[in-house]
């Protein structure tokens, strides 16, 4: 968390707010925020003065490109989240943008794993994003891979963007078992994982996002996904599909849950 719908919901508000605005000034008592960098020093005089183009993303990255034609690359890791003039700082607010029109950009986490960095390219940002992925391109990213599907898609070098969440609600609603190797779907079962894959994407899209634990929306509210899912964190409870009982299990250290009857 925060997974692709997260940071697109997060883009999508964030952009007509602030782009165009000029970055006045960076403030931050994390150093780690900025580990790719020999220091905040670094950062700070490379956007300060800059004005914002543009606000995208890639995969789980926010990107601000700016004027001087590099990209500022924003990543939430597991319990980060930005906030636009939220109502005070607190003891999680890890960095502070300052923006032109008297606008304030907060960047919270808990856990301190978020990470801030100027890259040149896009190039620099590996792995394909899950919504821009032709079928051709998905089937031939994971048909020989002996993976099994669950991890497969948590690798963001191979498809950028899904996490534990949708990776449960993307395999129930396919209805594959996320034990299976990747190499074992059949053409018809990759072209069905691939159209719940766009589906629940842009379904939790449009609910903006998933708040199952720490994600909020820049405005501090939450996001609708996670009240209508349908596998993650379900353990115990009756499949909304048949007479399952989803079950959970852990697959290289991370959890899976599914429905043992029409997962297969």
């Amino acid at each position: 968390m925060p997974e692709l719908p997260e940071v697109e919901t997060i883009v999508r508000y964030l952009c007509p707010r602030i782009r165009g605005k000029l970055i006045l000034g960076l403030e931050s008592n994390t150093p780690r925020l900025f580990r790719d960098h020999k220091n905040i020093r670094e950062v700070r005089n490379k956007i300060v003065g800059q004005k914002i183009k543009e606000v995208s993303r890639a995969g789980k990255n926010i990107l601000f490109r700016l004027s001087g034609g590099k990209c500022l690359a924003i990543h939430l890791m597991m319990t980060g989240s930005l906030l636009l003039d939220p109502p005070a700082k607190n003891k999680f607010t890890r960095c502070l943008f300052l923006l032109s029109g008297n606008l304030l950009l907060a960047f919270d986490d808990i856990r301190k794993f978020g990470r801030i960095r100027i890259i040149d390219s896009l190039e620099e940002l590996k792995g394909n994003d899950a919504l821009s992925l032709s079928f051709k391109k998905f089937k031939n990213l994971i048909i020989a891979r002996k993976e099994r599907i669950k991890p497969l898609f948590l690798n963001q070098k191979i498809i950028s963007g899904i996490g534990n969440i949708y990776s449960d609600e993307i395999l129930w609603h396919a209805g594959i078992h996320p034990f299976r190797a990747a190499s074992s779907l059949q053409e018809s079962e990759i072209k069905k994982l691939y159209n719940s894959m766009k589906k629940i994407l842009n379904l939790a899209i449009k609910k903006e996002g998933s708040s199952a634990r720490d994600y909020k929306k820049p405005d501090g509210s939450k996001g609708g996904y996670y009240e209508i899912r349908k596998a993650y964190q379900r353990t115990g409870e009756e499949c909304l599909r048949d007479a399952g009982i989803i079950k959970r299990m852990v697959i290289g250290g991370r959890s899976a849950h599914f429905c043992p009857i029409h997962q297969l």
